[in-house]
């Protein structure tokens, strides 16, 4: 008989910041008009949230986890430069 698995399981907090930072920061780059204050802000902590979760997993013994950390950091270093040089343009 199989084991039901936990919510736990299904849902890994690993990838919490694929499925709502990467297509939110997507998103705030690829629209047509200035940041406005709100978007900004939005954008600002998307970055920290990234740098947030990359610090986590690095600190964390296994491999995989490791290695999305530093995804997310080399992510949030991304965004954080494509979106200062959009701002400023």
């Amino acid at each position: 008989m199989a084991e039901e698995k936990s919510w736990r399981d299904r849902c890994n907090p690993l990838y919490l910041p694929l499925v709502t930072v990467f297509p939110l920061e997507g998103w705030l780059l690829v629209k047509s008009h200035p940041f406005s204050g709100v978007e900004i802000s939005l954008y600002i902590v998307g970055i920290f949230f990234l740098v947030f979760a990359g610090a986590v997993e690095i600190d964390d013994e296994a491999r995989k986890h490791q290695v999305y950390g530093y995804i997310y950091l080399a992510s949030a270093l991304i965004f954080a430069s494509l979106g200062l040089s959009m701002w400023l343009l």
